[in-house]
């Protein structure tokens, strides 16, 4: 993976709603290739006039670049170089195509060797119908906000996919060190650690942000009567312009948001300190929120819950801080050590989204694939992890019958398209929602039902030690959790992840031969498992068999016989119910 860094400043005007920035971004080329380009994301682009997208969104103009010019490169003329004196202009090395652009170096960039970008910008901040961001007056979320440069590997090269809205991002780990300068009296949520806290914030709320900071309840550091300026942060007295100063190391991106309505929340979560350490660590857990949405007055310590959970199941989370905003978003949105949920009153629904983006500092925020192309690599991972911390807070997931509703729904409508189709490629939401969201949770229902569910954490385990902090790539995944699955795992990959098949084991018939039961069991819908069947008698024993998944890839009808017909009470497939069966209605039968 590619090195970067960068150096940010954003000064953020509420009221006329606008961002301005400047900073110096370098990066380092840690590829064994010799570049004589860079390539970069300018996702706010998306909201330029005439820029290509896939949904519907705002139109703000987009980033206005002011200034941007190579500040370092060995070998690079001096005149190709910022200019040492006066504002540095837009280099015309720089070529933006809406959302993608393209540097050309004046040297080529060597391996091991670093290049600094000099740049100024400002955008107009979109409403909040803009996806992933924007502000509805009372709180602002800022993302995708600079110029950020694009991944470069050893499959693709230069990743140069457009942003069109439904697809999300793919994005190099980098270091960051970010101020945001707002009016006095808001607050500041962000990406990172906060630098200067005993600066912006008064004593008793800092006080009480050091205290929440081990305790195992939620602490309010900001509540009604802190959210004037004065009580909550710095007095008005101070320069109008107050800044806020974050760092993150080792994170794929960087979003803050920003507000004067919200209370805040803190406490601690417990979880393994790094390995080889004994004892336990903590994190702190920040929720903002306005006070009418009474649901969220719990929603730090669902944090908790999410944190300590995922922290058990798969591995440690990382970082020293999670924060979680209300607003702006439909649904939720993830960003390193950041998300923002607008749900509000009901309990259950924000558990699950809060569960679902707290996965997500999991999926894709360490194992950082490729969300535009393969987003079912994140998503799916999320909506899994979101249904274990369900079962694990209340005993359920939601889901009937162990299927997902939208894709029973694809199912039922015959649109299912593959989990492998680029996410900006589906012909619908539905068909994308059902594939890059529940179609996963599906797959690994199917393999923990064949080979364990602590075979699936296990895999899961070594494929997050194996990619944390890397780009893997669809068969990365399949060949590292799957691996149990042994000389049946290609079978399953193409059956349940390639494919668009589905799995329904049912009894067609039943015929008495004698004093033996024929009975006749069908494998269709194209994804097979293996079959339990459980033969209960009259007197009260059950007696179980399994029907292997490669005899139904040999032929899809097999005949079972069971003997001492008149002393069989019922026969039944999947009696535990473990398999991810479209339909359970077939599955039994009693003479």
């Amino acid at each position: 993976m590619q090195g970067a860094r960068y150096e940010l400043r954003a000064s953020v005007d509420p009221r006329g709603k606008t961002l301005r920035s400047e900073g110096v971004l370098r990066y380092r080329n840690r590829s064994p290739d010799t570049l004589r380009v860079i390539g970069l994301n300018l996702a706010q682009n998306l909201f330029r006039a005439g820029a290509p997208h896939n949904e519907n969104v705002p139109v703000t103009g987009g980033l206005v670049m002011d200034a941007f010019c190579v500040a370092r490169l060995r070998g690079a003329a001096p005149e190709r170089l910022c200019a040492a004196a006066g504002a540095p202009e837009v280099t015309p090395d720089l070529r933006v195509n809406y959302t993608v652009a393209w540097l050309n170096l004046a040297a080529p960039l060597l391996p091991g060797d670093s290049v600094d970008i000099q740049a100024r910008w400002h955008f107009a901040i979109p409403s909040s119908e803009a996806p992933r961001q924007g502000t509805d007056g009372g709180v602002s979320l800022l993302a995708y906000w600079y110029p950020q440069f694009s991944v470069y590997d050893d499959v693709a090269g230069w990743d140069s996919d457009p942003y069109l809205a439904t697809g999300e991002f793919h994005q190099d780990h980098a270091d960051y060190d970010v101020r945001i300068s707002v009016p006095a009296g808001y607050l500041v949520a962000a990406t990172g650690t906060l630098q200067n806290a005993a600066d912006v914030l008064t004593p008793t709320a800092h006080a009480r942000l050091q205290r929440a900071a081990h305790s195992s309840v939620a602490v309010p550091i900001v509540n009604d009567s802190l959210r004037s300026a004065g009580a909550a942060t710095v007095a008005p007295g101070t320069p109008a312009g107050m800044e806020w100063h974050f760092r993150a190391d080792s994170v794929r991106d960087f979003a803050f948001y920003i507000s004067r309505e919200v209370t805040w929340d803190a406490m601690a979560a417990v979880v393994p300190r790094v390995a080889g350490a004994a004892g336990q660590d903590t994190v702190l857990i920040n929720a903002f929120y306005r006070p009418r949405e009474r649901a969220w007055r719990n929603a730090a310590e669902m944090g908790r819950q999410g944190i300590e959970h995922f922290s058990r199941v798969l591995w440690r989370y990382p970082w020293p801080q999670l924060t979680l905003v209300e607003g702006v978003v439909a649904g939720g949105m993830e960003y390193p050590m950041l998300t923002a949920v607008s749900v509000g009153n009901d309990a259950r629904e924000l558990l699950t989204t809060i569960g679902h983006e707290v996965g997500h500092m999991w999926f894709p925020m360490q194992v950082s694939s490729d969300e535009r192309r393969f987003a079912w690599m994140d998503e799916g991972m999320a909506s899994w992890m979101e249904r274990s911390l369900l079962r694990q807070v209340d005993g359920r997931d939601g889901d009937a019958e162990s299927l997902p509703d939208l894709y029973r729904t694809v199912l039922a409508t015959r649109v299912e398209q593959s989990m492998l189709t680029h996410a900006d490629h589906y012909a619908s939401s539905l068909r994308y929602t059902a594939a890059s969201y529940d179609k996963l949770v599906v797959v690994l229902r199917a393999f923990s039902a064949e080979y364990g569910d602590a075979t699936l954490v296990q895999a899961l385990r070594a494929y997050g030690a194996a990619w944390s902090g890397r780009h893997p790539y669809p068969p990365d995944f399949t060949r590292m959790v799957f691996d149990a699955a042994g000389p049946e795992r290609e079978a399953f990959v193409q059956e349940w992840v390639r494919g668009t098949g589905h799995f329904d084991a049912r009894i067609d018939g039943v015929a008495r031969m004698g004093d033996t039961l024929m009975v006749t069991i069908r494998s269709s819908g194209g994804a097979h498992l293996s079959v339990p069947v459980a033969v209960t008698r009259v007197d009260g024993r059950v007696e179980r068999s399994v029907i292997p998944a490669f005899r139904f890839r040999e032929h899809a009808v097999q005949l079972l016989r069971v003997g001492d017909a008149t002393s069989v009470r019922s026969i039944v497939l999947d009696p535990d119910g473990a398999r991810p069966d479209v339909n359970v209605t077939n599955q039994r039968w009693t003479p």
